[in-house]
């Protein structure tokens, strides 16, 4: 055992060495690391690295770990460098997103395996939005009390239907979460509901105020029809009762697209608010009385949308208003410093993301 591990250490000694004098990248170097974790199979073999933001330079590290004996570090600095304890080294599993048996997948890798990330401004609006928050959350810290974690994790498990412990253990086994994580995870989504609160709360009803109009609700049902001519059709059919609408819903239901089945079917009983909608619909659904069937209003290219208005609610400052309108005003907190925030991402591919991420975009998602 002793002589193994002097050899590993002369070893790795040596592999450190030529990185340094080779001024060899960390993929490469990742690279060549296999040779030293072929040659010593049982012993666990991990390359650090720190590159320095202002000339680039790489300053490398290698952890070999003995199970049940313990870890060794070996690093080598050159002259007029800083040694790496003295920095603010970035630890190697920081980038790693998940392992499966020894294989492990970077967040960077993953990433590219989503190319939709790239093209929905929501998902980035989310990641900055994280960080905004977190950086908020730094500068004035919220605490939750044991009653009022207690009462997030109950919500939490009714809004995710986990009524039993088992049907709790089993949700968190299959993310491999542990109590303690769930709670941390609970916790985190409990302190953002408390900011939303602090940050709306003396906003609410000024902006239900003045914004009144914008919140009128319609509950309708609705279809789609591809084509004009069929549009109007079917439209005067069910004017005069040859049809009546539930069965032109069905038709169309039926002969449909799977795409225009999916969506049909979604979209056949709705909640709309003045504010979700264009001027032309708003306008077509709240100057008609509830049994009134509109005429055909086109939606896309040659899509047309035949509904028929169930109901007018009046507008009430209830809670659940009270809730959409925390929420409206929460995100525009967070555009507001979307606008002016600093933004560098660190994967992908640089050239790609420089012509993406310009401040303007990310502002306007």
């Amino acid at each position: 055992m002793k002589n193994q591990f002097q050899n590993e250490l002369e070893d790795v000694f040596a592999y450190l060495m030529q990185l340094h004098q080779d001024n060899i990248h960390p993929k490469v170097a990742r690279k060549r690391l296999r040779r030293l974790q072929q040659q010593y199979p049982n012993t666990e073999i991990n390359l650090l690295w720190e590159e320095e933001s202002y000339d680039y330079s790489v300053h490398y590290d290698v952890l070999l770990r003995h199970p049940g004996e313990g870890t060794v570090s070996v690093s080598f600095c050159p002259d007029r460098a800083l040694p790496w304890p003295m920095r603010g080294v970035h630890r190697w599993h920081d980038a790693d997103l998940v392992k499966v048996n020894n294989t492990v997948l970077t967040i960077e890798q993953a990433i590219g395996c989503l190319d939709s990330v790239w093209d929905e401004p929501k998902l980035v609006n989310r990641l900055l939005n994280a960080c905004l928050i977190q950086e908020e959350l730094e500068k004035n810290p919220i605490e939750l009390t044991d009653s009022e974690l207690q009462l997030a994790i109950d919500g939490w498990r009714r809004a995710h239907r986990l009524y039993t412990s088992e049907d709790t253990y089993r949700w968190m086994s299959q993310r491999s979460m542990t109590h303690t994580q769930l709670e941390q995870y609970v916790t985190t989504e409990a302190v953002v509901a408390k900011l939303r609160d602090k940050v709306t709360a003396s906003r609410i009803k000024d902006y239900f105020t003045q914004h009144k109009a914008n919140f009128d609700t319609a509950h309708v049902a609705q279809f789609s029809i591809h084509g004009k001519q069929k549009a109007e059709q079917l439209y005067q059919q069910v004017l005069s009762g040859d049809i009546d609408f539930w069965q032109a819903a069905q038709q169309q239901f039926l002969a449909a697209s799977q795409k225009s089945v999916e969506q049909t079917s979604r979209m056949l009983f709705a909640e709309l608010q003045r504010r979700q909608m264009t001027d032309q619909k708003a306008n077509a659904i709240f100057s008609e009385k509830p049994g009134k069937l509109l005429k055909p209003l086109k939606t896309d290219d040659d899509c047309y949308e035949l509904i028929l208005v169930l109901a007018i609610p009046p507008t009430c400052f209830d809670v659940k208003m009270q809730q959409t309108i925390k929420r409206i005003l929460f995100e525009a907190w967070l555009a507001e410093r979307r606008q002016v925030a600093k933004v560098e991402w660190y994967w992908g591919n640089a050239d790609r993301l420089s012509q993406l991420f310009v401040p303007e975009q990310v502002a306007a998602g």
